[in-house]
């Protein structure tokens, strides 16, 4: 058995967490006229972690995301995102969340 690189994991931890976010459509109706829509910010961030690679910023825009939507996540999912932290090392770039960042 071969363990996965901090970067496949990070992966797979952050597509099981957009997973749930993505079987809950219904949370579209929580998100205002003004900002991204559901469908946008979805793809958004399948888009950082598929195609660019982009975890960091995928993992801030989930946490944002469930900070401010009525998003359910399963007890794993939490796990798996906590996971994802602690292997960033950062919550996100916000001042507010400078205690969480550990690369400075």
């Amino acid at each position: 058995m071969t363990n996965k690189s901090d970067y496949e994991l990070i992966e797979e931890n952050l597509l099981i967490v957009l997973l749930e976010m993505e079987e809950q459509p219904e949370v579209a109706r929580a998100y205002p006229p003004d900002a991204m829509t559901y469908e946008d910010e979805m793809a958004q961030i399948r888009e950082f972690i598929d195609l660019a690679g982009e975890y960091g910023l995928a993992f801030e825009y989930i946490n944002s995301s469930l900070e401010q939507y009525p998003y359910k996540v399963s007890g794993k999912a939490a796990v798996k995102l906590l996971e994802v932290g602690l292997l960033i090392g950062f919550k996100s770039e916000n001042d507010k969340d400078s205690r969480f960042d550990r690369r400075r």
